[in-house]
């Protein structure tokens, strides 16, 4: 008689956690973003270590023509009292999915768009290169049209 009822309540149990997970909404990744979706100057913090080992910081402007094409000013501090500026130019590319991968001063990175277009999230992802620098970065300065795209 035991073995029955706890046959029948884990057959409920599993019918109740099956209903359960399959109600459960499943939010997919924002979709619909483009090159324009990066539009205008941000301001990007990264920080991390070299591939020497050593530590890097940085704090610069980037701007985003909308259009696929990136420009800016790094200011790096790198260990040893190194600080050089560096200017970037490169070129990007939005996905639907808000990821974005760009290329500027010989390193690729892999970024992802949050906040409507107000942020991003970058990390380096070249290819053989030993350093892990990571940041994130937000728009500078707001208009009227930020707020209604993305």
């Amino acid at each position: 008689m035991n073995h029955k009822i706890s046959s029948t309540l884990l057959v409920v149990l599993l019918i109740s956690l099956t209903i359960i997970l399959g109600s459960v909404r499943k939010v997919p990744a924002k979709v619909g973003c483009s090159d324009s979706s990066l539009h205008g100057s941000y301001g990007l913090h990264a920080t991390g270590t070299t591939a020497t080992g050593g530590a890097f910081a940085a704090v610069g402007v980037v701007s985003f023509d909308g259009a696929g094409n990136l420009e800016g000013t790094l200011f790096v501090k790198l260990s040893g009292g190194i600080s050089p500026v560096v200017p970037i130019s490169g070129t990007y590319t939005v996905h639907p999915d808000c990821t974005v991968s760009d290329t500027f001063g010989g390193s690729q990175h892999t970024s992802v768009i949050v906040d409507n277009g107000r942020g991003y999230l970058i990390n380096n992802t070249t290819v053989g290169d030993l350093s892990v620098i990571s940041g994130e970065a937000h728009k500078q300065f707001l208009g009227s049209a930020d707020h209604d795209e993305n």
